[in-house]
C-alpha cells in the first residue's frame, strides 16, 4: 500500500495528494497521516515543493472533512435512523447528542480533528445534528492548522525513517485519544456532581439538611 501510495504521489503530486485525502476523510480506507508522510518525504526529495505541498495537504484534509459534514447534514436526524446507527444509539442517547453538539459544536469538532479513532464519526454526526458549516469549518481549519504541518514536516525531514515516524505518531495518537478519554470522564463527573447539587433543595432558613 505504501509503495502504491508513493508512486501515485510521485507521478500525480498535488492533485493526488488532495484526492487521496479527500477519500480519506470520505471514509476509504487510506490513512491520512501516512499520505502527508509519503507527500512531505517526496518535497524534501526535491520531486514537489514544501509549500505547495503543506497548502495541497490542509486543502485536501478540509475537503474531506467537509464532505463528510455534509453528508451528515444532508441526511440530518434521518442518520439516526440508520440500522447500524439506531443499534448504538437510541432516541434518547439522540436528542443528548444533539443537545451536546448544540453546546459543545466547536471544542467536539476540535477534539474529533485530534481522535483519529472518532474523527469521522463526529464529524458525520457534527452535521446531522446541526452544527453549521461554518462553525464546523472554522474548528476543523484551526486544528488542521496544528496537525497537517507537524505530519508534513516529519515526512520533509525524516523521509527515510518513515517507518519509524509513524509508529512513534500511532503511539502519540493512542496516548492523545486516552488523555481525551479520561479528560471526558472527568468533565462528566464534575458536571453531574454539580448538577447534583443544584438539584438539591435549598433547606428553610434556621434548618440544616443532614
Amino acid at each position: 500500500m505504501e509503495h502504491a501510495l508513493a508512486q501515485f504521489l510521485a507521478k500525480y503530486t498535488y492533485l493526488a495528494m488532495v484526492a487521496l485525502l479527500t477519500a480519506a476523510g470520505m471514509g476509504v480506507p487510506i490513512s491520512e497521516d501516512l499520505v502527508l508522510l509519503l507527500a512531505g518525504a517526496l518535497s524534501g526529495q526535491g520531486i514537489t515543493r514544501f509549500w505547495p505541498t503543506l497548502l495541497g495537504g490542509y486543502l485536501g484534509v478540509l475537503l474531506g472533512d467537509v464532505l463528510i459534514h455534509h453528508w451528515g447534514r444532508k441526511l440530518g436526524p434521518a442518520a439516526y435512523n440508520h440500522p447500524r446507527v439506531r443499534k448504538h444509539i437510541s432516541p434518547e442517547r439522540e436528542e443528548k447528542l444533539c443537545a451536546h453538539f448544540a453546546r459543545h459544536g466547536f471544542l467536539t469538532v476540535v477534539v474529533g480533528r485530534h481522535t483519529p479513532m472518532l474523527r469521522g464519526v463526529v464529524f458525520f454526526l457534527a452535521g446531522a445534528s446541526g452544527v453549521p458549516l461554518w462553525k464546523f469549518l472554522l474548528a476543523d481549519a484551526l486544528s488542521a492548522a496544528v496537525t497537517v504541518p507537524l505530519v508534513v514536516s516529519l515526512g520533509y525531514y525524516f523521509g527515510d525513517h518513515l517507518d519509524e515516524v509513524r509508529r512513534l505518531l500511532h503511539g502519540f495518537e493512542w496516548a492523545a485519544a486516552a488523555v481525551v478519554l479520561v479528560g471526558v470522564g472527568i468533565w462528566w463527573l464534575v458536571r453531574r456532581r454539580i448538577h447534583a447539587r443544584l438539584r438539591r433543595p435549598v433547606p428553610p432558613e434556621g434548618r440544616t439538611v443532614s
